[in-house]
């Protein structure tokens, strides 16, 4: 749990930083106003949180807070998966947008509109979608990268002091065939 905890935390966050990013930028395009996301996720919590795009401080912090936090989680639920379940990175990554995909709506319309339907329904649909697939993508892909580095021989000792044990050279390819001797 720890190790999923030391690649789950900052990937989540920064696949958070991505969603966050995103969402602003692109809610301030379409004109409803680049703090709106913040402000919207703040106002489940902290109802003085305005409902539009200006910009307030408080919601700034508590929106920015709630969204790490489940990032967090998430980021960790995803690097946990990838740890029990291992496979090639493009699997990982794979199962974290499918992950993703899944959990999405059932946070939106399950936990979110339960929590504050004002706020869930200001939030844009397709850049909502948007902003969690990239949420999926990037903290699968923090997962995969970090596991499979944190797995590589080239990292020396074991932590029992002894040196990991070395794989079988490759058999050979179409490329490269095995040379008999």
């Amino acid at each position: 749990m720890m190790r999923a905890l030391r690649i789950g935390v900052p990937g989540g966050m920064a696949a958070g930083l991505v969603m966050a990013l995103w969402s602003m930028a692109a809610m301030a395009a379409t004109g409803s106003g680049f703090w709106k996301p913040m402000n919207l996720i703040a106002n489940t919590f902290y109802k003085e949180a305005p409902l539009n795009g200006t910009f307030n401080a408080p919601a700034l912090i508590i929106g920015l807070g709630i969204h790490m936090a489940v990032a967090s989680f998430f980021g960790t639920l995803i690097a946990l998966l990838a740890l029990k379940l291992p496979g090639a990175r493009s699997l990982v990554i794979a199962g974290g947008i499918l992950l993703v995909a899944v959990v999405w709506p059932i946070m939106q319309w399950g936990v979110w509109y339960r929590l504050d339907e004002e706020a869930a329904e200001g939030y844009t649909d397709w850049i909502m979608a948007v902003a969690h697939l990239m949420f999926g993508l990037t903290a699968a892909m923090f997962a995969a990268l970090a596991i499979a580095d944190d797995e590589s021989p080239k990292r020396g000792r074991h932590a029992a002091g002894r040196m990991p044990a070395q794989a079988e050279p490759a058999p050979g390819s179409l490329f490269q065939p095995r040379r008999r001797q």
